[in-house]
């Protein structure tokens, strides 16, 4: 799809998509597909002199067509749109459908607040951003990516967006395209831009202000202009919308094959019976769904009767059918770990030696006559009961204001696995977010100057300041914390049973310690260069361009294990009467640790030595107000935490284009060409506050600045313990050579309007990998004025980046599902019996190793994933990658029928296939590849561990796991890309209407070294439909204007589901349909200085899904915006 752009311009021609050819055309457009514009018609009347377009840097004839499929937004489109952010207007391109906003951002792995482009989903490294042609700095650590937040919406002229490998043409990084920014300049006057929007629940405001002024001096021989822009967005948190579910959605067993809250009851007589905890020791609800067969046999085992399968009841029966059919996981609201909340499940037991735990424990807080550890299923699974694991989080639920309740259940998905109930509270608070708050000053100033009538010096600057705020919620986890018999802050009402336990224990995910993150980004950048044309009219440029990116961030109140632990190991002091750390008042008293470390962590005192009076207690037993009791405690246990990401590059260039026809002609027409360099500097440096990386402070025991990992098994001071963290600095350099030539085979003859053939290639010399080289091959066919064929050929390249060669190897948290459990092995059985086997034999060689009987004593196999958390691993970068080469092709047809005047179609297939693709293979597809295939992949298994502990409750599962960035096998990805434009006028009235779409074939990843043609699928996973577009209306009359846009969607999955095992382990459940936004705008021209605008966004109010934040719709839901645009001179 093609879309072109007027302007009018002065004496001076801007810079546009790397070069500034005066009076001219940069890339090829044919003149049939000029009413593409989004609602620009050109008079015939005015004088065209530049008309940019993506592609080359060689001028050519504006009449003649485009050899590449460029998207394009214009200025009016995004400030009709009503967004906030750019990324939410230029992701109306399908093509860009993947990117990420700072809305979606708190979905993401980047900074909170980033906006960062992914063209075709293949991710934002492989995506070139340019700012008026020229490179800008990164925003993402380690990466040349852009956080295009940093570049001021209302300054963009248009957004170019070039589909198709143009790494000859750009450099590195454009595998799947180029995205150009095209800024406004030559301003004159005064204008003033503000908006507002508010959502129709009257919350998630955000608000923009833009003041621009300009003015030409000396003769209009030279411009300057100064732009600042402010805006603000208020966020969303959970306080907002009461009771909404945005992105609480997660993945668990499926509870349909558990017995629920309510199915057991009167028209269940022999499961009331059976699961009685005074008949048989078993609970109501939370346990598995048995056969018919089993149920009978077990009832007829207790209660020594001879009952058939006759004697059940129809619902009964219907329950039973339920167990066998249901799909083996499930997608449900709030998504949690149903054995620990914010303030703490409270166990009357002691997990150091195995102390208490008694379902009959007499204690019944709620007064209703019933034991509390009776009432719910994770209440009874905490004790030792007929069918409960045991010690294993609590009976009792502490709340903020250290009050104790018993718990309460949601869904049952299994031992540590549920959704719902009082244990959600880790996740939902009223000062928790669904959308960050974002604050964004920009600062541009903008100049140009003839220095003679044939040079010009021009020049830019820009600094921009965005900070972004998170309340983190809880700032870590641990089972089975320890409160001694002896603790004061133990609950009066367990003070009993804990003393005659040996203790009591409480599962928590801490959220009292009001954790928060603040993100600030800074974005400076300098550009200053020189054009103009030389006698024989050939065009050049030379330039210096500059940026630095930096982030910091600041957390407060994380937690410093070694006091945590000591804090909470509270006691009465003899000497004083008060509460006292134990390791205070005894300083050779052990350090404290948990029974199974969870988390991982080897006991010792580091950042203080017992009894020199640092250590304060800390009351974890009762909530948010404990904790402000002992805010002393709190404040030992606890500091900041800092991060500092500082990203520098620098850029000399220079080209020239022109053509050969002072020398020689060919029968069609001269040779046009550019030819250039391009020397890039760049360098990344992160660096992480000491207390993380484990340097040991002042006031230890150990050498104060050696490292704690010199000492034990420990890699940091700060949760989680045994995650390694280290600061990274890279730097790289590249020297570009490339030449262009465009060659005219036929013109104006029958059959050949246009013969084109466009050649490129480009050589760079990197300091990191050496030598590469790049092509690129276009032809252009127009056989008549109404029609014309194109087709791109290219190799492109993307080097390693940064992080990707020289990351430091540090901690990270996995959660893969196991493909070792069970459930897992017979939902595959389903489909591929073969495979199913195939991974059970290959799970039960490993489990030999660390002698795991997986059937359990039963002679079936019967292993279950024993995790009740994440676990800790390793990822790093690899100084052995080499690049990846992208091969990809474009072939298209443009379309404007002479008989429906303003009617234009472009219809483009594209193929992209990357070899040696780099990327980190995902935790999921490590285990998955070590498992799943006729034998164990070793390469995979070894980057795995598993628990080899037989008295620790999680034995067999996953330990450890170390990811890794590779040049795996490759990438496939292709597809169509459609548009449609046809602007038309009847009467006083003028339409216009848009269509744009793609339609995507596959995109596989082939991450299997040892079987390079098994593919790993994407296409309809979240992110990835198989179809996306939108048709835009527009209605003009007079001085009004009236927009509606519909975005469609196709079908996805939930997010984190992948596509080749979903239908398979989950059902259709986890498909969702096709999704629909509408969007509605007006403007209205006041007079010549006033314009005004408003619109409504997402009219029906559609809503995220339950899985994201913030996708496939904002969590804002209708959202009302208007804004102004006052202005004085041009």
């Amino acid at each position: 799809m093609l879309f072109v752009y007027k302007s009018i311009r002065g004496n001076m021609m801007k810079p546009a998509f790397c070069s500034i050819v005066q009076r001219s055309v940069l890339g090829s457009l044919g003149a049939l597909i000029l009413s593409l514009g989004s609602g620009v018609v050109l008079a015939q009347e005015e004088q065209l002199e530049e008309i940019t377009v993506t592609g080359s840097r060689i001028a050519r004839d504006a009449n003649l067509t485009g050899a590449l499929p460029v998207q394009s937004v214009d200025s009016q489109e995004i400030q009709m749109s009503g967004e906030f952010s750019i990324t939410d207007v230029v992701n109306d391109v399908p093509a860009l459908l993947s990117s990420t906003s700072s809305e979606s951002s708190i979905d993401s792995g980047f900074a909170d607040g980033a906006n960062v482009l992914s063209l075709r989903g293949l991710g934002a490294s492989r995506t070139l951003v340019l700012v008026d042609g020229r490179r800008h700095v990164g925003g993402v650590q380690g990466s040349s990516a852009v956080d295009i937040g940093s570049i001021p919406s209302r300054l963009v002229e248009r957004v170019e967006v070039l589909t198709g490998g143009a790494s000859a043409i750009y450099g590195a990084d454009a595998v799947t395209g180029v995205v150009n920014f095209i800024m406004k300049d030559n301003f004159e006057g005064f204008e003033v831009d503000a908006s507002y929007g508010v959502s129709d629940h009257g919350d998630a405001a955000q608000t923009a202000i833009t003041a621009t002024w300009g003015t030409n001096f000396a003769n209009d021989r030279g411009n300057i202009a100064i732009s600042v822009d402010y805006r603000t967005d208020e966020g969303l948190t959970m306080g907002d919308r009461p009771g909404a579910q945005i992105g609480t959605g997660g993945d668990w067993v499926n509870p349909a094959l558990r017995f629920q809250q309510g199915d057991i009851g009167a028209g269940t007589p022999l499961f009331a019976e059976y699961y009685n905890y005074n008949n048989t020791g078993l609970i109501h609800y939370g346990l598995p769904i048995p056969s018919a067969a089993d149920f009978v046999a077990d009832y007829n085992s207790a209660f020594g009767t001879s009952i058939t399968q006759s004697d059940l009841s129809s619902a009964e029966m219907a329950l039973i059918v339920q167990g066998a059919t249901a799909p083996e996981r499930a997608v449900h609201p709030e998504h949690t770990f149903p054995f620990t909340s914010g303030y703490g499940y409270i166990g009357a037991g002691n997990a150091f030696n195995w102390g208490g735990w008694d379902p009959d424990v007499a204690i019944d807080v709620n007064g209703n006559g019933t034991p509390d550890c009776q009432e719910t299923f994770h209440g009874y699974n905490s004790t030792f009961g007929a069918a409960s694991f045991g010690a294993v989080g609590g009976c009792w639920v502490v709340g903020p204001d250290g009050g104790l309740s018993v718990i309460e259940d949601g869904l049952v998905s299994g031992n540590f696995a549920g959704f719902g109930g009082t244990s959600y509270d880790v996740y939902r608070e009223d000062w928790m977010s669904f959308l960050l708050p974002d604050d964004k000053v920009t600062v541009n100033v903008m100049g140009n100057y003839d220095l003679t009538d044939s040079m010009s010096l021009f020049a830019e600057m820009k600094y921009v300041r965005s900070e972004t705020d998170r309340e983190l919620g809880s700032n870590s986890f641990w089972d089975l914390l320890y409160g001694a018999p002896d603790n004061p802050y133990l609950p009066d009402e367990l003070k009993d049973v804990c003393i005659a336990a040996g203790g009591c224990s409480t599962t928590y995910d801490p959220v009292g310690f009001d954790s928060v993150n603040e993100t600030v980004r800074e974005t400076a950048r300098a550009v200053i260069g020189l054009e103009g044309e030389l006698n024989n009219g050939w065009a050049y440029e030379l330039s210096a361009n500059y940026g630095r990116y930096q982030e910091n961030g600041n957390d407060t109140n994380h937690l410093i294990i070694d006091r945590f632990f000591a804090a909470i190991d509270a006691v009465i002091d003899p000497a004083t009467g008060e509460a006292a750390c134990r390791s205070s008042v005894d300083p050779t008293a052990p350090a404290m640790n948990t029974p199974f470390e969870i988390p991982s962590y080897e006991a010792g005192y580091f950042s203080f030595i017992p009894g020199d009076g640092q250590c304060q207690p800390l009351n974890i037993w009762a909530g948010r107000e404990g904790i402000n009791q002992t805010r002393d405690g709190a404040n030992f246990a606890t500091r900041g935490r800092w991060s500092a990401l500082t990203i520098d590059q620098l850029v000399l260039a220079g080209f020239v284009t022109g053509d050969s026809s002072d020398y020689f002609e060919l029968p069609a027409g001269p040779i046009s060409f550019a030819a250039g360099f391009e020397y890039r500097d760049e360098s990344s440096d992160a660096q992480f506050d000491p207390w993380e990386r484990g340097v040991i402070p002042n006031g230890s025991a150990f050498p104060a600045g050696t490292m704690l990992s010199d000492h034990t098994g420990n890699s940091s001071l700060m949760f989680r313990p045994q995650l390694s963290t280290k600061n990274e600095y890279g730097q790289y350099d590249v020297t570009d050579v490339y030449l262009e030539a465009s060659i005219p085979l036929l013109v104006d003859v029958p059959l050949a309007r246009e013969l084109t053939l466009d050649l490129a290639a480009r050589s760079s010399n990197y300091s990191t990998i050496g030598q590469t080289t790049t092509w690129k091959a276009n032809v252009i066919w127009a056989p008549i004025n109404s029609m014309a064929f194109r087709g791109t050929f290219s190799e492109a390249v993307r080097a390693p980046n940064i992080t990707e060669l020289y990351g430091p190897t540090v901690g990270l948290n996995f959660r893969p599902d196991d493909p070792c459990d069970v459930n897992q092995i017979n939902a595959i059985a389903e489909d591929n019996p073969q495979l199913a086997a195939q991974t059970q034999a290959n799970c039960e060689s490993v489990f030999a190793t660390i002698g795991l009987d997986p059937t359990l004593g039963t002679g079936s196999y019967a292993f279950v994933d024993p995790l009740s958390a994440s676990f800790g691993g390793l990822t790093g970068g690899n100084p052995d990658l080499l690049e990846e080469v992208a091969e990809t092709s474009t072939v298209g047809l443009v379309i404007q029928p002479e008989a429906i005047e303003g009617l234009s179609l472009s219809v483009d297939y594209w193929d992209i296939s990357i070899e040696g693709a780099i990327s980190a293979v995902s935790s999921q597809n490590i285990v998955d590849g070590c498992y799943q295939g006729a034998a164990l992949n070793e390469p995979f298994c070894a980057l795995t561990g598993r628990n080899s502990d037989p008295l620790s409750a999680q034995f067999g599962g996953f330990n450890f796991l170390r990811q890794t960035t590779l040049n795996f096998a490759k990438v496939e990805t292709d597809g169509v890309d459609v548009a449609i434009k046809w602007a038309f006028e009847l009467g006083a009235h003028g339409f216009d209407v848009t269509v744009m779409g793609t339609s995507v074939d596959q995109i596989n990843n082939y991450e299997n070294p040892l079987l390079p043609d098994e593919a790993n699928p994407e296409l309809v996973e979240i992110n990835r439909p198989e179809v996306a577009g939108n048709v835009f209306l527009n209605w003009y009359y007079g001085d009004l204007r009236v927009g509606w846009q519909t975005q469609y969607i196709g079908e996805m999955l939930y997010g984190g589901i992948e596509v080749e095992t979903a239908e398979t382990l989950y059902g259709r459940s986890v498909f969702r349909d096709a999704v629909l936004q509408h969007d509605l705008n007006a403007s209205y021209v006041v007079n010549d200085n006033l314009m005004i605008y408003g619109g409504i966004k997402n009219v029906t109010g559609e809503m995220p899904w339950i899985t994201e934040n913030a996708f496939p719709h904002s969590p804002r839901g209708t959202f009302y915006f208007m804004g102004l645009n006052w202005s004085s001179g041009n």
